[in-house]
């Protein structure tokens, strides 16, 4: 089956074109601009041809590139729900609909929280993060006439071509590494090929839809994070940088390290996927 990769050539997209490749699909990484014309353009080249199509949606500017200013959050909403509102202006001017549109989300969906337990049964949040969740998921409603839609909430994902890690690996190498913040916040993680294969397993398998947490069934605090990454290193973790410090470097984005949220994969686990990497140290010793 062709699948189509919007946000194609990002770090999560580059690992699920690798996996598709693997599993027999044919993965086909679009290019903006992703406009209704653009789009619909793309997606009949498989009509044409008679074969079965499904669209892979990980597009949206990045959330740690750029400070938050008030400019660059509107392109934050803005570059994922205009992307989804062409992709179903697309489809909805073409004779045959793909088989699945499976579109990212993320755990910010849910809100901060040091004390709750999220599934994807829990209602959202109400800070910036959780509102860009919610009317990016929401933009999707009207796809579900068209075909089978389903959400992948990612949480932190881990590799060493993208993501956070390589900015903290070589800190931790040095041994430099430490807490940020005041450790409890919780980390939601995945590693990248578990990523790709829950992303491929979602968009091969007709029975599922619906919203999917994209994390281990092992979320960690901060300190335990960063405790770990040294540990798997052999060395020490010594420092602590404080929040007030992380909010002047990072203003708004700081959010992205301090706050966080325990989120489980129940509905994946239910339905039978298994991860490769459940645990943080068998994830970060792949890396070594």
């Amino acid at each position: 089956m062709r699948i189509y990769l919007l946000g194609g050539s990002g770090f999560i997209g580059r690992h699920l074109a690798q996996e598709l490749e693997r599993q027999g699909h044919v993965p086909d990484v679009v290019r903006r601009p992703y406009t209704p014309d653009a789009l619909r353009d793309h997606f009949a080249k498989s009509i044409e041809g008679g074969e079965p199509y499904a669209i892979c949606n990980l597009a949206g500017a990045s959330l740690n590139r750029k400070r938050w200013s008030a400019a660059y959050r509107r392109e934050i909403v803005r570059s994922r729900v205009d992307t989804v509102r062409a992709v179903s202006a697309a489809l909805q001017s073409l004779p045959t609909a793909p088989t699945a549109y499976v579109q990212a989300s993320a755990v910010g969906y849910y809100g901060p929280s040091l004390t709750e337990t999220f599934t994807e049964a829990s209602p959202p949040g109400n800070d910036f993060l959780a509102r860009v969740c919610v009317e990016w998921e929401e933009a999707a409603e009207p796809l579900r006439a068209l075909t089978r839609v389903a959400i992948l909430r990612f949480g932190m994902v881990l590799g060493r071509d993208g993501g956070a890690l390589p900015l903290m690996w070589p800190v931790f190498q040095l041994g430099l590494g430490g807490t940020l913040g005041h450790g409890n916040q919780w980390i939601s993680w995945i590693h990248v090929d578990d990523a790709a294969r829950l992303a491929a397993w979602v968009l091969a398998d007709n029975r599922l839809h619906g919203v999917f947490n994209a994390t281990t069934p092992h979320p960690v605090r901060m300190r335990d994070f960063t405790r770990t990454l040294a540990e798997v290193l052999h060395r020490p973790h010594l420092t602590h940088v404080p929040a007030p410090a992380l909010r002047l470097a990072l203003g708004r984005r700081a959010t992205l390290v301090l706050d966080g949220q325990r989120v489980l994969p129940q509905r994946g686990l239910d339905l039978g996927f298994s991860f490769a990497f459940p645990t943080l140290e068998e994830a970060l010793r792949d890396f070594l």
